[in-house]
C-alpha cells in the first residue's frame, strides 16, 4: 500500500451550536486541511498520484470555504460545521474528483490550530 499527502489552508469563521442548544461565539480559524489518498499499484509514471493534481483538488473542493462565514454555506448551514464534519464533507468531496478503482481518498485531517485536528478515515474497516 502506498499513501501520499497534501495539504492547504483555508480562513473561514464557524459558529458551533453546543449541546444545550446554544451556540458558541462566532470566531475564525486559519483551518489547514490535510487530505491522505492510497493505492495498492503505482501508474505506470511509478506514483500514487501527481503531488501537482491532488494540490489542485483539493483547493478546488475547499475554496469554496474561504474567508466566508461556514454556517451560511451548504452544507453547514444544515450541519454542525465541526472540524470532524468539515473532514468528512472534505473526504467524500475529494473521492469524487480523485477516487477511481486504483486511488481512494484514505483520511482527511482538519487542523484548527497548531494543536487541535479532527481526523475522517473514509476506509477505516
Amino acid at each position: 500500500m502506498y499513501e501520499i499527502f497534501t495539504d492547504t489552508t483555508v480562513s473561514a469563521a464557524h459558529r458551533l451550536t453546543l449541546t444545550s442548544g446554544d451556540a458558541e461565539r462566532l470566531h475564525g480559524h486559519n483551518w489547514r486541511i490535510r487530505a491522505h489518498i492510497r493505492a495498492r499499484k503505482l501508474d505506470e509514471r511509478g506514483m500514487v498520484y501527481d503531488f501537482y493534481d491532488l494540490e489542485r483538488e483539493l483547493r478546488r473542493v475547499v475554496e469554496r470555504f474561504e474567508h466566508v462565514y461556514l454556517n451560511e454555506l451548504p452544507p453547514f448551514d444544515d450541519v454542525n460545521p465541526t472540524a470532524e464534519n468539515i473532514a468528512r464533507v472534505v473526504a467524500e468531496e475529494l473521492q469524487g474528483n480523485v477516487g477511481d478503482d486504483r486511488v481512494s481518498v484514505h483520511r482527511v485531517e482538519v487542523w484548527e490550530t497548531d494543536h487541535c485536528c479532527a481526523v475522517f478515515f473514509r476506509d477505516a474497516g
